[in-house]
């Protein structure tokens, strides 16, 4: 390909881009935002609630022998929840790593 062929399948190239940004940007200004709004909420999503409640929950009196004990039943809770969905080789692996980690860093 000599370089006059190239420049001008670059040039045409670059005017199919520009092209199709146009059309996806019409189509996005056509899509409502009200039905964004209205999806449901992922996994995702529930499991940041779940967390934000937990990091909330996490700023507690340490002094406070009820709320300790509290703060430590709904962490339990919680890890038995996480381990039940994990599969237990991958448990063991990170429970493993934990162990090391820990030794390692005494």
């Amino acid at each position: 390909m000599s370089n006059d062929k190239m420049q001008k399948e670059l040039e045409s190239l670059r005017s199919e881009v520009a092209n199709l940004s146009k059309a996806r940007a019409a189509e996005r200004k056509k899509e409502p935002k009200a039905k964004a709004a209205k999806e449901t909420p992922s996994a995702t999503d529930a499991s940041q609630a779940e967390a934000a409640s937990v990091v909330a929950a996490a700023a507690i009196d340490v002094n406070d022998a009820d709320a300790v004990q509290t703060q430590m039943d709904k962490l339990l809770k919680q890890l038995e929840r996480e381990i039940k969905d994990m599969p237990a080789v991958t448990t063991l692996a990170v429970f493993s790593l934990g162990v090391l980690f820990g030794r390692l860093l005494r």
